[in-house]
């Protein structure tokens, strides 16, 4: 769909800094789609208290490391990403010190890359996995149908998690259950009282698979499935949240609950003359029009 760069009309725009909050970590990866542009405003029309956190599309977990809550489940299809939050979970040191020994040269990027993740441990393949990650293009997740990781190196990728980003990162994911699986298994818990944020890939039923996230994971064929997820959450006294791509479907099929737009900027493509303003839809069973206090 074409995308207007000027800020739509009701628009809600990102004005200045997440309100303060004491957290201890910041996200350790980069992922393409990330919310951590968006964080503002998210944080503005999340509920000021709630149980435990589900966030079922995981990624870099942007808005998790952000609110910092004291109870979570954190879930995503992509079983490598979720190996990955258990290795720093468990022993951040262990997997700075493999991270290290890493050149960051383009010759080892596509070395390793080469190299299945077969046999080694659990430190070992999350070093791997966050190597690959930063140094990628767009820290896009990317596999062929094998299930091998194929993106090329990319420039700007900024510098490795140091040692003491990844122990944040460690204290607050110790909060958190760590689920690999499919959506619903990761929110099937969720009850009255409990904040569920959700930002699912955005896909089309005009677009062929090419393997980001991982073949098989969330698609156009699973809208519906998701509509029947918000309103099974609702029903049982969970507040929700999602941010998804503004489109005609997505608004007409979610048009019972609260819905507002965002403006944010995207950093996905690859030129700059692509990197523009786009509208975000949020979408509640609370009350968007307002922030919330």
């Amino acid at each position: 769909m074409t995308r207007k760069p000027a800020t739509p009309a009701g628009t809600a725009k990102q004005t200045g800094p997440a309100p303060s909050v004491d957290r201890a970590g910041e996200p350790f990866l980069r992922w393409a789609g990330s919310k951590r542009k968006l964080i503002p405003a998210l944080r503005q029309y999340c509920p000021p208290k709630f149980g435990r956190y589900f966030e079922p599309f995981a990624g870099s977990a942007c808005l998790y490391f952000s609110l910092a809550p004291k109870r979570a489940v954190l879930g995503d299809f992509n079983k490598h990403l979720i190996g990955v939050y258990r290795a720093v979970r468990r022993d951040p040191a262990a997997v700075h010190r493999r991270l290290a020994r890493y050149p960051k040269t383009q010759e080892f990027y596509y070395r390793l890359r080469s190299s299945p993740p077969l046999g080694i441990g659990n430190a070992e393949a999350a070093a791997r996995f966050i190597y690959l990650n930063r140094y990628c293009f767009n820290g896009v997740y990317r596999t062929n149908r094998d299930g091998y990781f194929n993106v090329p190196r990319g420039t700007r990728t900024g510098s490795l998690p140091t040692k003491v980003a990844l122990a944040s990162c460690s204290s607050v994911l110790r909060r958190a259950k760590l689920v690999s699986g499919d959506f619903e298994a990761t929110i099937a818990d969720a009850d009255k009282g409990d904040f569920v944020y959700l930002d699912p890939p955005y896909s089309t039923h005009e677009a062929r698979e090419r393997g980001e996230y991982g073949y098989g994971g969330f698609s156009s064929t699973d809208v519906e499935r998701l509509a029947r997820a918000l309103a099974t959450l609702d029903a049982k006294g969970a507040i929700f949240l999602m941010s998804y791509a503004s489109t005609a479907e997505i608004k007409k099929t979610l048009r019972r609950w609260h819905q507002r737009p965002v403006a944010v900027r995207r950093h996905v493509a690859g030129f700059a003359k692509h990197r523009h303003q786009v509208t975000e839809l949020l979408v509640s069973n609370r009350q968007l029009g307002a922030a919330h206090k």
